[in-house]
């Protein structure tokens, strides 16, 4: 009896790290996807539209909460086992195209934003994603297994550097 009552307790904390693993993983996806939409709406505007700059900020703002929503299921986990780090690491991977092509664009976009008086928006919007993201991943790193941290690290940076290079084209703009 005392064995299955064991089996039981284990078997249901096993369940539930693979539910939050499923859970994060669902929330990386969702946040790939958000930054392909914000993507393609900034390499789709020309800048100078105003109902274009309030779809990009909404957007942007979508992208912080889901990553927000992230972090706070990313610090419910444990340690991702190996399998489930790589498979993070890959989706996160794939996304760091579309961040880099992102704040080049909206590196590119600064004058035009500017000019239809929408850059502060911009810069409050690179900087609460620059702040999410950096959490996100300082927690993703933690979360990863001994074998990935470097790796997962390296990633982080990757995705910081680029944001701050946007987030540098509007340092006049706040």
């Amino acid at each position: 009896m005392k064995f299955s009552a064991a089996f039981v307790a284990i078997s249901a904390l096993v369940a539930g790290v693979a539910a939050d693993y499923a859970t994060v993983s669902a929330d990386i996806n969702t946040i790939s996807s958000d930054v392909s939409k914000l993507n393609s709406a900034l390499q789709s505007t020309s800048g100078t539209s105003y109902s274009d700059a309030i779809a990009i900020d909404k957007l942007a703002r979508q992208l912080v909460s889901d990553e927000n929503k992230a972090t706070s299921d990313v610090k419910a986990t444990g340690t991702f086992t190996a399998a489930h780090g790589k498979a993070i690491l890959n989706t996160l991977s794939s996304t760091y195209t579309n961040v880099a092509a992102t704040s080049k664009r909206l590196i590119a976009l600064e004058p035009k934003f500017k000019s239809i008086g929408v850059a502060s928006v911009a810069h409050y919007d690179i900087s609460l994603i620059a702040n999410a993201t950096k959490t996100l991943g300082a927690t993703l790193v933690s979360k990863a297994p001994s074998s990935l941290k470097s790796s997962a690290s390296a990633l982080s940076s990757k995705y910081n550097a680029a944001l701050a290079s946007a987030l540098a084209a509007y340092k006049n703009d706040n």
